[in-house]
């Protein structure tokens, strides 16, 4: 039985989840563990909590599929992917990314989309979920999906500078752009 879990970023979204939700009801594929609304702003360390907790390996609470929808500017998602596969590296639980309209403000929803798809080497799977009716396709494809696969990108160890280091590093780069602009 596939296990579905689901995060969105504020209550005022589920309006957009009843569609989805309706399909997910009647499903005897599949148990949904949990609809959460955790704003990733807010309530950080909850979020990375949960996400600890859902890809342990216990069998009670492991899962296959995560819905995470949010608005306006959506670190929702990528940052739910971003623990799970960088600090977790799980390759287990797909993250399907929602990014919820906003109907009085196009840019908002733009600002949606654009935080899950401009996110390098995010794993998030976003076939452009938009709206009620992208929560709605989330839901069937973490429903129905067989055969994606993730792959962990390698380690990026995280640099640190003192101030006078930082300066000496950011001309050697400098330089190295210049050169290259030069030569190509």
């Amino acid at each position: 039985m596939k296990r579905i879990g689901i995060i969105i970023g504020s209550e005022s979204d589920l309006t957009q989840c009843e569609r989805g939700l309706n399909y997910l009801m009647p499903c005897t594929s599949i148990e949904v563990l949990f609809v959460n609304v955790t704003s990733v702003h807010r309530n950080t360390m909850k979020l990375f909590a949960d996400l600890e907790r859902i890809s342990g390996a216990s069998a009670n609470t492991k899962i296959d599929a995560l819905i995470v929808g949010a608005g306006w500017a959506n670190h929702l998602s990528g940052t739910s992917d971003a623990f799970l596969r960088n600090h977790l590296r799980d390759t287990s639980i797909l993250v399907y990314a929602v990014a919820f309209e906003d109907p009085n403000n196009a840019v908002h929803t733009q600002a949606a989309i654009l935080s899950i798809t401009q996110v390098p080497g995010t794993k998030v799977i976003f076939r452009d979920y938009v709206g009620s009716e992208g929560f709605y396709r989330a839901c069937y494809d973490a429903v129905n999906d067989e055969s994606v696969q993730i792959e962990l990108a390698p380690v990026k160890n995280p640099l640190e500078f003192t101030l006078s280091d930082a300066v000496a590093r950011c001309r050697e780069l400098l330089s190295e752009k210049q050169r290259k602009e030069k030569e190509g």
